[in-house]
């Protein structure tokens, strides 16, 4: 497939005056800026299956407010990201509320944050971002975490702009912000709408569910909110006998996890009677020195401490004060996966 650049970009719909449920909508008529990590299968967010049910109306069934709560967030700084960007550049910076479609390939929308008018007299585009201090280092040397990667290139491809920024603030302090540059690459981009319209013809159009292929603890969590709390009123599944391997696979994986840890504790056992002479020495100081002729070692014997309450105050406050403690308690559901092995 050689890309057509000859093109400019159509108006999907006007969205300043849309109200969340209508952009919503808008949105699940293509695959915008911040689906194309999740169709791709490299989103550490959100899954494949779950940008697929989004895209046909499919609701989980125990929403995900934190991650409502961080979107948010991150809208209503917008405007601080892209106001501090353009004091740092010296760049115009302004708002178009249009979400755009790619006339080539109309199943690609996009819905940008700023445009930037740049010395030259072309246009760039400017995605503004938050996130965790902690963070930071995946920005280190000039990097771009990939998920706003994608996102930025899959919207110089459907605004055919050669430029983009990324700007992201880590904090309430201005000195805590990066922005990078990232140039147009036709060739990825021309496999990424490969990649895009495979899944937006063969998967959602088609409503087939794609496979889980993300890292196990993000599936989990999306079948947990997508099929709700346990029910254990419900009959027994009756799986099927090609299975069998599987199951029997993972028997096997929990009896030397089983095997590993005892070894482990043990270890562990052995590792504190060697060192209970040496934090005898040390009493309450938290640093010792030993020096050979040779070698020298350094001992660290920090505290640690954390915060909690024990299940006996925990039962004292339920009974004493029961609305203090449902305020403040929270009930999560988590699920042991067991397998007993029988020979018939």
């Amino acid at each position: 497939m050689a890309l057509d650049l000859n093109y400019t970009p159509n108006v999907f719909v006007q969205t300043e005056h849309l109200t969340e449920d209508e952009w919503l909508a808008y949105r699940r008529k293509g695959i915008g800026g911040s689906d194309v990590a999740s169709a791709l299968g490299l989103s550490p967010y959100r899954t494949k299956r779950e940008l697929y049910y989004d895209k046909i109306g499919v609701e989980p069934v125990v929403p995900d407010e934190d991650k409502s709560i961080m979107f948010q967030i991150g809208h209503l700084l917008e405007d601080v990201v892209a106001q501090i960007f353009a004091k740092k550049t010296g760049f115009s910076v302004y708002r178009d509320q249009t979400m755009y479609q790619h006339p080539l390939f109309p199943f690609m929308l996009a819905d940008v944050d700023r445009f930037i008018h740049l010395p030259d007299g072309s246009t760039a585009i400017l995605e503004c971002k938050t996130a965790h201090f902690d963070t930071m280092c995946k920005w280190a040397n000039g990097a771009v975490p990939r998920h706003y990667e994608l996102q930025v290139r899959h919207y110089m491809s459907v605004m055919n702009i050669d430029v983009a920024y990324i700007a992201c603030l880590f904090s309430n302090n201005e000195k805590d912000f990066v922005w990078r540059k990232i140039e147009r690459d036709l060739d990825e981009e021309e496999n990424n709408i490969l990649l895009l319209q495979d899944f937006w013809n063969n998967n959602v159009l088609a409503r087939v569910e794609p496979e889980f292929t993300e890292k196990p603890d993000m599936v989990l969590d999306a079948l947990r909110r997508y099929y709700g709390p346990a029910d254990c009123a419900l009959p027994t599944v009756e799986i099927d006998s090609s299975y069998l391997p599987s199951l029997l696979q993972i028997a096997d994986l929990r009896a030397q996890k089983s095997i590993l840890e005892s070894q482990a504790r043990k270890l562990e056992e052995q590792i504190k009677v060697a060192y209970v002479p040496f934090a005898e020495q040390l009493g309450n100081a938290c640093a010792a020195v030993c020096q050979g002729n040779s070698q020298r070692v350094t001992i660290t014997y920090n505290p640690q401490y954390r915060e909690g309450i024990s299940k006996e105050k925990l039962n004292a406050l339920k009974a004493q004060y029961p609305d203090i403690y449902d305020d403040f308690v929270e009930t999560t559901e988590s699920r042991v996966f067991k397998i007993k092995k029988q020979d018939l």
